[in-house]
Order: C-alpha cells, then sequence, then structure tokens
C-alpha cells in the first residue's frame, strides 16, 4: 500500500487568452493498441512522431485525442490535471467527441500561455486521467488509470 498522496490540480476553467480561431493547435495522442502481440500506450505529438511531450512555443490550443476503442476520458476526474498549481499557465478545458453509449469523451481541448522568460526545457508534470473500458460495450466495467507525459514550456532548443 502506498502513503504517497499528492494533489491533482484542475485547469482553470475561467482561463481564456483570446485566442483567435487560427491560433497554433498542439495536437496531442494517446493510442492503445495491440503491438507485435502485446499492448503498447503510446503518446505522440501528431507531425512529430519521436516527440513524447507537448511543447508550447507560443499561446496555444492543445488538443489530446485518445486513441482506441478502449481507451476514454475518466468520468470521475477532470481529464487533464496538473501536479503543481499550474492555474497561470493552462486552463479552458473543453470536452468533444462524445460517445453517448458509454458516456464518456475522446478529445479535450485547453488553452496554454508561452512561457515567456522560462529556462529551456521547463518541465511542467500533468496528468491526462482516462477509464480503461473492459468487458464489452453492452456490459462495460471501467479501470480508472492515469498516463504521466510532460508539458516543456518553453521546449529545449532542437526538440530534445
Amino acid at each position: 500500500m502506498s502513503t504517497l498522496n499528492y494533489t491533482q490540480y484542475g485547469l482553470s476553467p475561467s482561463f481564456d487568452l483570446g485566442l483567435s480561431d487560427d491560433a497554433q493547435v498542439v495536437q496531442f495522442r494517446v493510442t492503445l493498441a495491440v503491438e507485435d502481440c502485446a499492448i503498447a500506450l503510446r503518446y505522440e505529438v501528431v507531425g512529430e512522431k519521436d516527440l513524447h511531450y507537448i511543447p508550447i512555443t507560443c499561446d496555444s490550443k492543445v488538443e489530446i485525442e485518445l486513441v482506441g476503442d478502449q481507451l476514454y476520458f475518466s468520468k470521475e476526474w477532470d481529464a487533464i490535471t496538473t501536479k503543481e498549481a499550474l492555474s497561470s499557465y493552462y486552463g479552458g478545458l473543453e470536452y468533444s467527441k462524445y460517445d453517448k453509449e458509454l458516456d464518456r469523451y475522446k478529445v479535450v481541448r485547453f488553452q496554454a500561455r508561452f512561457n515567456r522568460g522560462g529556462k529551456l526545457g521547463t518541465k511542467h508534470p500533468f496528468n491526462i486521467n482516462v477509464d480503461l473500458l473492459q468487458g464489452t460495450r453492452c456490459a462495460p466495467q471501467w479501470i480508472g488509470l492515469t498516463i504521466d507525459p510532460d508539458i516543456k514550456n518553453p521546449p529545449p532548443q532542437g526538440g530534445q
């Protein structure tokens, strides 16, 4: 039994950077699939296959999509939480791609403020809270999981 307890901070719902519809969008995909006879969980920035963190290079919108028949955003927890109080950088969480039958979502979006003057490669740890579908869609059972990538704001030079 773990004695570690940490607080999960939700994103500020009233956070609004006033970004236009054509603002930069960082698309991050989390995939659960079978690869080489094993279950594999992968996450990556769309278009940057080797980038396994979310880079914030300017005030941006971040979109996270869950890919796979068994992966949905948590019903119990906010989809995105942070391990530190970072409400001055991230907020305005919105949900989309609702599965009415399972009462769960597949996509979330939030806004990210660029860390102007921050040390290159500054890591902001955050959680993606998901429910893993067990059983069938007709008789679903859920297992809650937390996926733990990082946001780098600002990212290191050269995408390291």
